[in-house]
């Protein structure tokens, strides 16, 4: 009796040995409920906190830190690219990680606040925001009709990313510069049609889940608007119009439209803006926080950001600027050669981007983004052009056409 209860103890204490942790890289890191952007956040995690992995689920790990159980990304296993930029000094600062029942932080939430009201944007769409989520369980259904009798490790394999350059991950005060300005843009009118607007979210997701931007949440937005557009917003907030949609055909137009959009977030694009003008903004010291409103979130004064505050505040309108009117064209030309890989490597024909183009150029579509401009479209077509010459798309991929037709309708 007593050898056989040596025999557990050690056989126990062999289990406990082979356990496998990790430790925390990052500032902070999101805990969800599910191995994936879309579902619940529960928690967040400091830099230096370990945990015990218990399983790897794609670019996801299943976690477990005493009584906390939950999934979150290997990214923060790993040690960040630094970056010298305002926003990531700003996020370095100690910060309340409290998680509310919207499964946001206060220290996003903190700087969304602050940016929606710089941008007077609308407290309307912040509740949207946060009240907007993804079913699981509908989209588990939407992936698994798309994806029946198809091999998608065969296809990643076929269309590969090109490996980022800038870092891969939005600190909370660009999530919260990201949800003011697209508290702004909501005030062009959102359009109100639940059913389409999940839908649009089920498509945007097969998207991100192919992508390196497979744990940032992504939520699109429909703008009621006829002029032809699209906008991405730091963190991950997309908003297409309703003029957009008229024109599109099939569902993989507009996986390619939402993979535009999608790249533009993932390559930190609005943001690389920023990071070529800061010695504009820069001090020698980390800014502490924005003003005194941020003292909620536990940042301390600092003389010295606080004279520089209106510098950042007309550099923050210059990126929205961008966002609204357009980006710099080598930035279109990236988000146009990432679409065709990001659609294409979710199963998506991405060739139909360039049908979707030369079809813009036939109606002569008019929008405040240059790069929906006529002119624009046909630079644009010539890029797309040579960027598919580059691929082999002898393999069947889909275009979900009565699926888009039975759902879209106007």
């Amino acid at each position: 009796m007593k050898q056989r209860f040596v025999l557990i103890v050690l056989l126990f204490a062999a289990v406990i040995g082979a356990s496998e942790y990790a430790t925390i890289q990052r500032d902070r890191a999101i805990v969800r409920n599910g191995p994936g952007s879309y579902y619940q956040i529960i928690a967040e995690l400091e830099k230096g906190d370990s945990f015990v992995i218990k399983e790897e689920n794609g670019g996801w790990l299943k976690m477990q830190k005493e009584k906390l159980e939950g999934y979150i990304s290997q990214k923060v296993t790993i040690p960040r690219k630094s970056s010298e930029d305002i926003f990531s000094k700003m996020g370095v600062q100690k910060t309340d990680l409290y998680v509310s029942q919207h499964g946001m932080s206060a220290g996003v939430k903190g700087f969304a606040q602050k940016f929606t009201k710089k941008f007077s944007g609308s407290q309307d769409f912040i509740t949207l925001y946060l009240n907007f989520n993804l079913d699981p369980i509908s989209y588990k259904n939407f992936e698994n009709a798309t994806y029946k009798g198809f091999n998608l490790k065969q296809n990643y394999q076929n269309f590969k990313l090109p490996p980022p350059e800038n870092k891969d991950y939005f600190s909370f005060p660009e999530e919260g510069m990201g949800i003011g300005i697209a508290s702004h843009l909501a005030n062009l009118g959102i359009y109100d049609d639940p059913k389409l607007t999940e839908y649009i979210n089920q498509v945007g997701n097969i998207i991100v889940e192919a992508t390196d931007a497979y744990d940032i949440n992504f939520k699109i937005f429909i703008l009621d608007v006829d002029e032809v557009n699209g906008y991405s917003c730091p963190g991950g907030i997309i908003f297409i119009t309703l003029g957009m949609l008229k024109m599109v055909r099939t569902e993989a137009e507009l996986a390619c439209v939402l993979a535009h959009e999608i790249a533009h977030v993932e390559r930190h694009h609005g943001m690389l803006e920023m990071e070529k003008r800061k010695h504009h903004i820069m001090s020698d010291n980390a800014f502490s926080e924005m003003d005194r409103e941020m003292e909620e979130i536990g940042l301390e004064t600092d003389k010295e950001y606080q004279s520089s505050e209106a510098e950042m505040e007309e550099l923050c309108f210059d990126i929205y600027e961008i966002i609204v009117n357009g980006r710099l064209q080598e930035y279109e030309k990236e988000a146009d050669q990432l679409a065709i890989i990001y659609a294409s490597r979710a199963g998506y024909d991405g060739r139909q981007l360039l049908n979707l183009l030369q079809r813009l150029k036939q109606s002569a579509t008019i929008s405040s983004n240059e790069h929906y401009t006529p002119g624009q479209i046909e630079k644009r077509i010539v890029i797309v052009k040579e960027k598919l010459s580059h691929y082999n798309f002898n393999r069947e991929l889909f275009d979900k056409y009565e699926r888009f037709n039975s759902t879209v309708r106007f």
